[in-house]
């Protein structure tokens, strides 16, 4: 056979092949189609739509667990990957306010929901009763957002401060809108953690009360019951002022501080605690009862 010949016959041969191909794969093609048709008609509808879910995966970098987000995304038994509706689901995520983002996608190759989100971190906390129910403990993030919290361990939480001096407002939506002016005392928080842990572990109470009207943070340490930080001013040269002062008073064994003022500027009132004086021993006098108190300036 010529070398033309053979190629005529190569290709003949292919041809075939192919064809024979072809009507296999719409043999094998009506079969299925006929057992669908005979054991589930309803997938010759819509076959997408009932590809299962077969797993969630879920990553935080919180505290959130599983059990908080099977329940949160509440997910029919029977769920179909294709017919979720993810945005509801993103809503319903970021509803309990510890969540500050989240991202929903669909894996087809394995029928996977993959849930990954990004927590808020609590800064202070807030007793809240809401009519006449128990008061409950909420946690309040830099940003303001006030939600439960869950998964947090009692140690994480315990050096966070009260907050005091605040009304909070429902929201429309559901729970409270955000606290006003959060962030400066976030702010003033982190600052004091950087630079002076020692006093920053003493604080226990953060008041508001004057943050609006004058843009004053109170503070109340276990130490000093009231010291005023000036929200608007260099709050590291402020803690470095009252590190100062704590140092300089304690050196000259002065008594205990009632109040520090760290908003006027250069200036650092100082007022002391009132202590009761050394009785005379052997006097029928009735003493003062106490001295009047005293105030330095720094």
């Amino acid at each position: 056979m010529s070398r033309e010949g053979r190629r005529r016959m190569m290709r003949a041969s292919v041809k075939f092949a192919l064809l024979c191909a072809v009507l296999f794969a719409g043999a094998w093609a009506g079969f299925e189609l006929y057992a669908t048709w005979e054991s589930n008609p309803e997938r010759l509808k819509d076959p997408v739509k009932v590809v299962p879910l077969k797993q969630v995966v879920f990553a935080t970098d919180g505290a959130l667990t599983r059990a908080w987000l099977d329940q949160a995304l509440a997910l029919p038994r029977n769920a179909s990957l294709m017919t979720l509706d993810l945005a509801a689901l993103e809503r319903r995520l970021l509803a309990s306010g510890q969540v500050r983002s989240v991202v929903l996608r669909r894996r087809f190759v394995d029928n996977t929901l993959v849930v990954s989100t990004q927590e808020r971190t609590p800064v202070a906390r807030v007793m809240v009763q809401v009519g006449e129910s128990t008061p409950g403990l909420r946690l309040v993030a830099a940003d303001g957002v006030v939600y439960e919290g869950v998964g947090y361990e009692r140690p994480a939480l315990e050096p966070l401060p009260w907050l005091a001096g605040l009304k909070l407002r429902r929201a429309a939506a559901g729970g409270f809108e955000p606290i006003a002016g959060m962030d400066k005392v976030a702010a003033l928080l982190a600052a004091a953690e950087s630079l002076v842990p020692q006093l920053r572990a003493d604080w226990q109470v953060v008041s508001l009360a004057r943050l609006a009207s004058d843009q004053e943070i109170e503070v109340r340490s276990r130490e000093i019951p009231q010291i005023i930080f000036d929200a608007r001013g260099d709050i590291p040269r402020q803690l470095a002022k009252l590190d100062y002062v704590i140092d300089t008073l304690h050196a000259h064994g002065a008594p205990p501080m009632a109040r520090v003022n760290l908003a006027l500027g250069s200036q650092v009132p100082v007022e002391l605690q009132e202590t009761a004086p050394l009785q005379p021993a052997r006097s029928a006098l009735p003493g003062p009862a106490s001295q009047p108190k005293s105030r330095r300036d720094f």
